[in-house]
């Protein structure tokens, strides 16, 4: 008899004592036709997988639905959290210390983790979007509080020693870069 979810014919043995059934190979590696044993057919386990995965999809589909950052369109985060969008830079003198603070951001690993307006290729998104930082009243998660450009210049000189266990890394930026980089920073507001 052939069975619709097997195709592989299937033999009647006559009941007999489990040690005395056949075992016909089917298959490499001495696999032998168990179906017998099975506590569920292969029918019955197909309509279960079936029907699991139906439930899967009508479920994930209802808390999709009935999640209200989905059709108010912040799943993927809010404004204070992913940071404004970069907005134009403005023309910074290049000889201020704001405008040799973009320079050195830019030759440094901030911008692979940050992204920074103004800065070339600053695009990163593993650490804030830096827009606006001047203008936030914490830096660092909430954990540090930015009251000028001491705070941001404390904080580019050495972020592990202001919040230990930081992912930012300490750059080894000069007091003067750190400085500089504060300065640049403080003009996005």
């Amino acid at each position: 008899m052939l069975s619709l979810f097997r195709m592989w014919p299937v033999t009647q043995h006559e009941e007999a004592a489990p040690a005395a059934l056949p075992s016909p190979s089917t298959g490499g590696a001495g696999l032998s036709d168990h179906a017998r044993a099975d506590p569920v057919s292969p029918a019955a386990a197909a309509v279960g997988g079936i029907v699991g995965l139906l439930l899967v999809a009508v479920i994930g589909g209802a808390l999709y639905f009935l999640n209200p950052s989905f059709s108010a369109g912040t799943a993927t985060g809010t404004s204070t959290q992913l940071g404004a969008p970069p907005a134009a830079a403005a023309a910074l003198d290049p000889n201020s210390d704001a405008g040799m603070g973009q320079q050195i951001i830019a030759t440094k690993p901030c911008v692979g983790c940050h992204t920074i307006p103004g800065v070339a290729g600053a695009n990163g998104t593993v650490g804030p979007n830096l827009a606006g930082v001047a203008g936030r009243s914490t830096i660092a998660g909430g954990a540090v509080p930015n009251n000028g450009p001491a705070d941001l210049k404390a904080w580019v000189e050495n972020a592990p020693g202001v919040k230990p266990g930081t992912a930012m890394p300490n750059e080894g930026l000069t007091d003067d870069e750190a400085t500089k980089v504060a300065a640049y920073l403080e003009t996005l507001k």
